[in-house]
């Protein structure tokens, strides 16, 4: 969020911008209010501020010379200046000063909307282009990862990365490149027997031997997550070489690996359609077998579809258990089984529920999660679906088998927001000497703000920023039953900066001044 400080020597004004404008819906949020230049001034020496809305007119020290005076501390911050028409003169002046915004009285909401909103994109730029720097300079591994994904997800823009990549050193001498994905079979029982020790173990055993085989062959690996690796290839590279990949990353570990491969472009920005096909080769192991090296080219007829249909419904299968939207849960169930009913014999069928349980298993370890213990079942007793004599009951027991699973996560889900909601309100009580915003709480709790700021109001009803206030107010209103504390020494406890703004939230939220409270004690 960014900080704004209003400015302006009439108070209706000031109090009429602060309260009635959408300030967090603009990413933004009032850090103070001043009545005065002076008073501004002092505010922005003491703290960290992006934007000052000011009025122009102002006795003794005008906006103009606030601003100028402002930006010899901060030559980064953002002005909008606000005026009569008789004032509109200094417009000129402004504009010499590279005013993000001019606007008149009386203030039309929509107008200081999109002034605002130029200024808060404005800002984003600047920010974007601060933040790339810094991941230049701090993170180059993680760009470097960035930019693979980018890459095979479809980079937005080809000539900015290959000048991304041209910088830290990875210029590609062709164009002519295909891509290939590795895959450990059947994570989901291999290491099941295994403690977290031994699974990072094997993890940095597959890792390393994929790190040296691709340095020899001088090949450009990408981790995608911790089993999976991506693979970019020169076209004059023989894939057949990668059946060495194979042999080698499983050695000391119980795993084998199943490798897919795309086939070539002539365009980097055309990388993608590549990873996509070797993505669906590698699904053809559900047909063709596993520990070996797939081909796009090996898809033949009716099996590429059937894996690619497959592949899809799961996929919107799980996010819609994820999201608890049982109706498409159902749906998805049907269509699984148009699949079921083009195959000749129940021992496919049972292949396929195995590699379905397989794949959602798979699919929940990825958000922590177990299909065996949410569903408190034993791998043993999967074989209740061989003994099943009709379809509609291998229909009935998945489709229970997805509700119980949408209802496990849901009431997890739940449960850990309101967990989360408890926390920030201890953190909150915690901080309430200082000026405790929603930014500082969500990097404290690793979300976004606008992301924090949706949880805690979808759980108390009630605004961050709204349920900082109430709360300060009343820890104040606490401390004004001590007689040893003056007034201010009791705002100033709770965060309270600034007398008057105290006085007038005091006075609105309980009707009588601080002052009149205390003395009716």
């Amino acid at each position: 969020m960014y900080k704004v400080l209003l400015v302006d020597d009439e108070l209706l004004d000031l109090e009429g911008l602060q309260r009635f404008m959408n300030w967090e819906a603009l990413g933004m949020e009032v850090h103070a209010a001043a009545s005065s230049g002076f008073e501004a001034l002092e505010m922005l020496r003491s703290g960290t501020v992006d934007i000052i809305v000011t009025d122009i007119r102002m006795p003794i020290m005008s906006g103009m010379e606030l601003a100028r005076r402002a930006l010899e501390l901060n030559p980064k911050l953002k002005i909008v200046f606000v005026s009569g028409y008789e004032d509109f003169q200094y417009a000129k002046q402004a504009i010499s000063m590279s005013a993000s915004g001019y606007v008149l009285k009386p203030v039309d909401d929509e107008d200081m909307r999109r002034t605002l909103e130029e200024v808060r994109e404005s800002l984003d730029r600047e920010r974007a282009h601060s933040h790339l720097e810094l991941y230049f300079s701090e993170s180059e591994p993680l760009l470097r990862r960035e930019l693979f994904i980018q890459l095979l997800d479809g980079l937005p823009d080809e000539e900015k990365v290959l000048s991304l990549l041209r910088r830290i050193g990875m210029p590609w001498h062709t164009t002519h490149l295909y891509t290939a994905l590795l895959e450990p079979d059947d994570l989901s029982w291999k290491l099941k027997g295994f403690g977290d020790e031994a699974k990072a173990e094997i993890e940095k055993k597959l890792e390393t031997a994929v790190e040296h085989f691709c340095a020899e062959e001088r090949i450009q690996a990408c981790r995608l997550d911790r089993f999976h690796f991506a693979l970019i290839l020169e076209e004059s590279y023989d894939s057949g070489r990668l059946y060495g990949l194979i042999r080698r990353a499983v050695c000391g570990t119980p795993l084998t690996v199943t490798i897919g491969v795309g086939p070539p472009v002539t365009r980097l920005k055309e990388l993608h359609l590549s990873f996509r096909r070797a993505r669906e080769a590698l699904e053809l192991k559900l047909f063709l077998g596993k520990g070996k090296l797939i081909l796009h080219t090996d898809a033949k007829g009716p099996i590429s579809a059937e894996a690619r249909d497959l592949d899809g419904i799961l996929q919107s299968l799980f996010a819609a258990m994820s999201s608890y939207r049982l109706v498409d849960v159902d749906d998805c169930n049907e269509e699984l089984f148009v699949l079921v009913g083009n195959m000749e014999n129940k021992l496919e069928i049972y292949q396929l529920f195995l590699h379905i349980v397989s794949k959602l298993d798979a699919y929940l370890h990825t958000i922590n999660e177990d299909f065996y213990a949410l569903l408190r079942l034993d791998r043993k007793h999967l074989s209740i679906l061989y003994h099943f004599e009709t379809i509609e009951d291998m229909k009935s027991w998945l489709r229970r088998r997805m509700f119980e699973l949408s209802e496990h996560l849901q009431r997890k889900r739940q449960g850990k927001k309101r967990k989360l909601v408890e926390e920030i309100e201890v953190y909150i009580e915690e901080h309430l000497e200082h000026n405790v915003m929603l930014r500082d709480a969500a990097n404290h709790f690793s979300f976004s703000p606008n992301h924090l700021g949706q949880i805690f109001y979808e759980e108390t009803g009630v605004y961050f920023s709204d349920y900082v206030s109430l709360r300060r107010l009343e820890r104040v209103k606490e401390l004004l039953g001590d007689p040893k504390l003056k007034v201010y020494e009791a705002a100033h406890r709770v965060g309270y900066k600034n007398l008057s703004h105290f006085s007038k939230q005091f006075k609105e939220y309980y009707g009588v001044s601080p002052g009149d409270y205390r003395r009716h004690l």
